[in-house]
Parts: C-alpha cells; sequence; structure tokens
C-alpha cells in the first residue's frame, strides 16, 4: 500500500475468501468486498452471466455477502444482479453497497469508462453510453490518413 499509494484493496468473492479478508483487515489493509459477478474470474464468455435467477445463486450470493461483511470489509460491490436480488442485499448490508448492473438501491453506483464512453459497440445491458468515443476516434483516424496520403499534413503550421 506504501508502494501504489492505494486506500484500499477489492476482492473478488465471498466465503471464498472471507479468511484472506479477515487477514488483512486485522493487519490494517483495509478491503472493498465484490459479489455477484465476478468478471476477473469469468475465464469464458459463455460464463458471463447475471446472478440470482435461480434459488441456489441467490442463496450463494448472499453467503458472499454476509462473509465479506462478517469479516471487515468496509464496503462491497454489487455486480450483475437480478433487481430482485440487489435489493435483498442492500437491505442485509449493514456496509455501504456499490451496484454494477445491480439496481438504484444500492448505496452508489460504478460504470466502467470505457463502458461509458462508447469504446466498445458491444456492452452489457447495465451499461448506459454517454457518447460514442469509438466512432468519434475512427473518423478521426480515417481524417489522418487521408490527410497523410494527400500530403494536407504537415502543413507549414505543424512543423518547426
Amino acid at each position: 500500500m506504501r508502494e501504489t499509494k492505494c486506500d484500499a484493496v477489492k476482492m473478488e468473492g465471498g466465503v471464498a475468501i472471507a479468511r484472506t479478508i479477515k487477514k488483512l483487515v486485522n493487519n490494517n489493509i483495509p478491503v472493498m468486498g465484490h459479489v455477484g459477478l465476478l468478471p476477473q474470474q469469468v475465464t469464458k464468455p459463455s460464463n458471463y452471466k447475471i446472478k440470482g435467477k435461480i434459488k441456489i445463486e441467490e442463496n450463494i450470493v448472499i453467503n458472499d455477502l454476509l462473509a465479506v461483511q462478517k469479516n471487515g470489509a468496509f464496503s462491497v460491490v454489487i455486480e450483475g444482479v437480478t433487481e430482485k436480488l440487489a435489493i435483498k442485499l442492500c437491505k442485509l448490508a449493514k456496509i455501504k453497497t456499490i451496484g454494477i448492473g445491480a439496481s438504484k438501491k444500492c448505496d452508489g453506483q460504478i460504470l466502467v469508462t470505457e463502458d461509458m464512453l462508447g469504446f466498445f459497440d458491444k456492452t452489457a445491458k447495465f451499461v448506459k453510453k454517454y457518447n460514442n468515443l469509438r466512432k468519434t476516434i475512427s473518423n478521426s483516424v480515417k481524417k489522418y490518413s487521408s490527410d497523410i496520403v494527400n500530403h494536407k499534413f504537415p502543413t507549414k503550421k505543424n512543423t518547426y
């Protein structure tokens, strides 16, 4: 933490990492938990699915939240769960909840910058694109390329 100057660490999982969270917290390292969809643990696109559609998934995510909370995390990211489950989690949580594809009921929200700015054609349902920089960048590169091919760049204005 001294080297990176970070304020905390974020850890994906719940029950499986509860002992690690406790050990870190006991050593004065603040931990933010992350439950529900765990994107850093997804190994193939077909596993990138919303959690909580069936009762067993719902129970797993609830138990993960409770484990993260019990072991000292100061807050938890709730990602990619049904709204019904998100509402349950927010009611159960005694720590701050941060949603990403969860619900308005969370205490805060996350939206990945690259998704928000439209860097990708395909995004998750919970993403709201506020711009389409992919198109803007593509158009800019095409104009630049055309200027190079047609000897319109660099000009005297762009040369020392």
